[in-house]
C-alpha cells in the first residue's frame, strides 16, 4: 500500500516538474521573441534618424557656399545710398566678390522680404544691398529686418560667416543686429564690420568741457536709449570680430559730417575696445555731407581694403 502511494506521489511530482518546465520554456521563448522585435524595432528607428540626418547632411553640402558682405542704407529706407557705395567699390582684383542681392525687408509689411538679383556660381564673396523700404532709425527695426535677410541667406547658401557694414543709421541696425544674434546658433557669426559714419547716440554732440578724447575713452557724457541698448549688451557680440569706425571730417571746428557728430560716431567705441574687438577709429578728409558719404573715393577705398584686403 505505502509502496503504491510513493509511486503516485512520484508520478504527480514528475508532472508538476514538467508543467513547471514548459512553462518556463514557454516563458523564455516570448521574452526573446519580444526582445528581438524590440531591437529590429529600434534599430530601424535608428536606421530612419541616420537617414534623416545624412539626407539633411547631404542637401546642405549641396548648397553653394558664400561669405557674403551685407551693405546696410542709412534711415531713408531705400538702398540708394549703398548701390552708390557698391558700385564704386567695384572691381574688387583677386577676390571673387561681385554685386549679387538687393533685400529689402519691408517694415510696412511685416519685414516681407522682396529678394532680387543672384549670386553666381564663382561669386564667393557676394556684395548685398539691404534695405528696410520705408525710413526708420530705429536698431530694433533694422535688427529684425536683417535677421529675416540673413535667414534667407542661410536657407538658400552654406554661410560660415558674415560682413556687415553699415551706413548711418544702419550702424545703429548692424550693431543691434550682433547683440540680438549673439546667442543663436541660427545665425553665422560676423567676421569683420565697417561702420561708415554710424550713427549710435541720436546725434548727441559733445557737451560743455568735454573732448572726443573722453568720448573714445569713457563714452559719452549724454547717453540715449539707443546708445544704452549697446552699453548694457555690448559684451555679447564676440570679440573675434574686427571692427573699424570711419567718420567723415567735413567741419573740423564744429567736429561733425555735417549730421552725425563725431562724438556720436565714435561713442562706442571704448566699449568694443574692452570687449576685446580689434577696432579701429578714422577721421577721413571730406567735402561731401554725411548723406553723400558712400561717394566718398577716401572712404571707399578704407572699406575696400579692411573687408577685402585690397585698396
Amino acid at each position: 500500500m505505502k509502496k503504491r502511494q510513493l509511486r503516485k506521489n512520484k508520478n504527480k511530482f514528475k508532472i508538476i516538474s514538467l508543467f513547471f518546465v514548459i512553462l518556463l520554456v514557454a516563458f523564455m521563448g516570448m521574452f526573446f521573441l519580444f526582445l528581438g522585435r524590440g531591437s529590429q524595432s529600434q534599430a530601424k528607428s535608428n536606421k530612419t534618424e541616420t537617414s534623416i540626418t545624412t539626407e539633411h547632411a547631404s542637401q546642405n553640402l549641396d548648397k553653394q557656399v558664400i561669405y557674403p558682405t551685407i551693405y546696410i542704407t542709412g534711415s531713408g529706407g531705400s538702398v540708394t545710398s549703398v548701390n552708390w557705395l557698391v558700385d564704386r567699390l567695384m572691381p574688387i582684383q583677386n577676390v571673387t566678390a561681385k554685386k549679387s542681392l538687393v533685400m529689402i525687408a519691408d517694415i510696412t509689411k511685416n519685414y516681407q522680404l522682396k529678394v532680387t538679383g543672384q549670386v553666381s556660381k564663382d561669386n564667393k564673396y557676394p556684395l548685398i544691398e539691404f534695405g528696410t523700404g520705408k525710413g526708420t532709425d530705429s536698431g530694433t527695426v533694422f535688427s529684425k529686418g536683417l535677421q529675416r535677410a540673413v535667414a534667407y541667406l542661410t536657407e538658400h547658401y552654406r554661410v560660415p560667416w558674415i560682413n556687415l557694414v553699415g551706413f548711418s543709421s544702419g550702424g545703429t541696425g548692424a550693431i543691434y543686429y550682433m547683440i540680438d544674434t549673439a546667442n543663436s546658433s541660427k545665425f553665422p557669426p560676423v567676421n569683420k564690420y565697417a561702420s561708415l559714419d554710424g550713427e549710435y547716440n541720436k546725434e548727441v554732440k559733445l557737451q560743455a568741457g568735454e573732448t572726443l578724447a573722453d568720448v573714445l575713452k569713457r563714452g559719452p557724457l549724454v547717453k540715449t536709449a539707443m546708445y544704452n541698448y549697446i552699453a548694457d549688451n555690448y559684451n555679447k557680440v564676440s570679440n573675434k570680430t574686427e571692427m573699424m569706425l570711419l567718420e567723415g571730417d567735413f567741419n573740423t571746428a564744429q567736429q561733425t559730417d555735417n549730421t552725425i557728430p563725431w562724438a556720436d560716431s565714435f561713442s562706442i567705441y571704448h566699449l568694443f575696445k574692452e570687449n576685446g574687438n580689434d577696432i579701429t577709429t578714422t577721421l577721413y578728409p571730406t567735402k561731401m555731407k554725411h548723406g553723400q558719404a558712400p561717394k566718398n573715393p577716401i572712404a571707399v577705398k578704407y572699406i575696400k581694403d579692411f573687408i577685402y584686403g585690397t585698396p
